[in-house]
């Protein structure tokens, strides 16, 4: 497919991956169809296994693996995203509806929080999506998503150690329970251990000399086999158990309008993070196969997706970049590869129920400890600690408020580090004197290009970042400092105004202030360059402008320098 093609209304109507399906063509059915069982057979088992981290039976992870994935087919903007249950929002959904259900709840009640979450979340990414709230995809800056996502990748490798080993396991966060774990390794079960051991090595053999091979439906496939031939589960070693068969029917949660005030700031979360994968995991796919995805759109597709698991009984999803990476490499063209994939989901349901329900817990174990190893980052670490030691410190306190707390927290902290990040920049950002180069029509900042000349009189000065309440006593300091420390008598001041988008009210009136002192130093131009009409509009009404205000207006550096160069003496006025 052309990548023009691709790129022309995506991402403004309501069902844009319909209006991409209207255009199918019968060549790309072959390569859709190889893509899409493939998938199929990842999501059966990874469905499964990130079912039992959310603490919902099996099936709930099959019946949210159904409509989700032709919701977003026919409503997001990549053609390859793995739709379904994942991971982080498994645990994260636990977390929640944990706290919501109280201690011991009944299953039917714990199931109705689940499917209501998963409806909540896709109403919530319906109104982002309706308010056009796709830039909070960019909330979570890349320390922070590298810290968040390998905080998760310890705590699922955490929840697992039991069922992988046999040990009993009682605490639900990451450090209590490798304590826990060390304390009653004495209990530890060697079929367990051979069983699930066996299964993750297969999917991470699979993954690393194979990775188009459904290593997970091997590996699981093998171990029910086993599982069954030798009657484990009489030998102490628990199957998933019985798996309901059909298909289920469409449905809303029988649930009280408290439960859904008390699940609403968890499917916030939910949201956020669900959405920041899609994105990250879409854009990643995307530019490797030729194609863009529209940010705001995805929550479109994120909001179908959910409404469609919770009116299924299911969970939350969001998106798989293991199954997305598959749908690529083995030349998916269009969704139709994970329309696909939901009917081997169904037909699985339909035929296969007996079969799923043997299927060992240390084999889903193994699956999941497998998207574990995945999804921790070191190379991240790595990149961070050549390039900001801060940086990194920030990724390590994302990753330890999700492995002592909980991934609930981990998103706040993970959020609210972002934010304060960007803030701090703001606060403080870049500013530079600038000079003029002989070679270049242009003027670059003296302390980064010692061949960048400066004009005795003169200071040109720049300041990048919008001029707002946080961080104009900055540019006050930073200015006046700056004609203090420069040798000389700057009789013109031209301040560099294309990088300050936007001025605030706070900000003028210091704007004011500064003027009055540069006046007092005997300053006789005060002027701006390369300012915005939104700037120059505000400055304007606020009086600054020439000729009622001290403020000098030239398009661009050059015609200040060159008036200044020009100038006459001072009875002659300036111009």
């Amino acid at each position: 497919m052309a990548t023009g093609e691709g790129r022309r209304g995506q991402g403004h109507a309501p069902l844009a991956g319909l209006v991409l399906l209207r255009g199918y063509q019968l060549t790309w059915l072959r390569p859709d169809v190889v893509a899409g069982l493939t998938v199929g057979a990842m999501l059966v088992p990874q469905s499964m296994a990130y079912a039992e981290l959310a603490g919902v039976p099996a099936a709930t992870g099959l019946y949210a693996s159904l409509l989700a994935p032709v919701a977003y087919a026919l409503t997001g903007t990549s053609r390859h995203l793995g739709t379904g249950p994942e991971p982080g929002t498994a645990i994260l959904a636990a977390t929640g509806v944990a706290a919501v259900a109280g201690t011991a709840p009944e299953p039917s009640r714990y199931l109705a929080l689940m499917a209501a979450l998963a409806l909540l979340v896709g109403v919530v990414s319906g109104i982002a999506w309706l308010l056009r709230l796709g830039f909070v995809a960019h909330l979570l800056s890349k320390p922070v998503l590298v810290g968040y996502i390998s905080g998760v990748g310890f705590v699922l490798l955490s929840s697992q150690l039991s069922a992988l080993t046999g040990v009993p396991i009682t605490a639900d966060t990451f450090f209590p329970r490798l304590i826990e774990f060390v304390r009653g390794i004495g209990q530890l079960r060697p079929v367990t251990v051979l069983l699930g051991l066996s299964c993750l090595l297969m999917i991470l053999g699979l993954r690393r000399f194979a990775p188009r091979t459904p290593g997970a439906l091997i590996a699981v496939g093998l171990a029910t086999a086993v599982s069954v031939s030798f009657d484990l589960p009489a030998r102490g070693d628990p199957t998933i158990g019985a798996i309901p068969t059909g298909l289920p029917a469409l449905t809303l949660p029988a649930v009280a309008m408290g439960d859904l005030r008390a699940l609403l700031p968890v499917a916030l979360g939910v949201a956020l993070v669900g959405f920041s994968d899609n994105v990250l995991t879409g854009r990643a796919v995307a530019t490797k196969m030729g194609y863009r995805i529209d940010a705001n759109q995805e929550l479109a597709g994120l909001a179908s997706a959910n409404l469609g698991a919770g009116l299924l009984q299911g969970m939350p999803v969001s998106s798989s970049a293991s199954r997305s990476a598959v749908a690529a490499s083995l030349g998916g063209v269009t969704s139709v590869v994970s329309i696909l994939a939901a009917g081997v989901v169904a037909v699985t349901l339909l035929v296969a129920g007996d079969v799923l329900g043997a299927v060992p817990r240390a084999a889903l174990a193994a699956v999941i400890v497998a998207a574990a190893f995945a999804i921790i980052d070191p190379p991240g670490f790595c990149q961070l600690w050549r390039i900001s030691r801060s940086e990194l410190g920030l990724a390590v306190i994302t990753s330890l408020g999700v492995m002592i707390f909980d991934v609930l927290v981990g998103v706040v902290v993970a959020v609210a580090l972002s934010v304060v990040i960007a803030l701090a920049r703001m606060s403080r950002p870049e500013d530079s004197v600038l000079g003029a180069r002989d070679d270049l029509d242009g003027w670059v900042s003296v302390g980064s290009d010692p061949r960048a000349r400066t004009l005795p009189g003169l200071l040109v000065y720049r300041f990048d970042a919008p001029l707002f309440f946080m961080n104009v006593e900055h540019f006050r300091t930073r200015l006046l400092d700056t004609l203090q420390d420069n040798p000389g008598e700057e009789i013109w001041v031209v301040l560099d105004f294309e990088g300050i988008g936007d001025i605030d009210a706070t900000a003028l009136d210091e704007v004011a202030d500064v003027l009055e002192l540069l006046d007092e130093q005997h300053v006789e131009v005060i002027a701006v360059a390369r300012a915005n009409t939104r700037t120059l509009g505000r400055l304007a009404r606020a009086q600054l402008l020439a000729p009622h205000g001290r403020l000098q207006v030239f398009a661009t550096i050059n015609a200040a320098v060159e008036a200044f160069e020009h100038r006459g003496p001072p009875s002659e006025g300036m111009p």
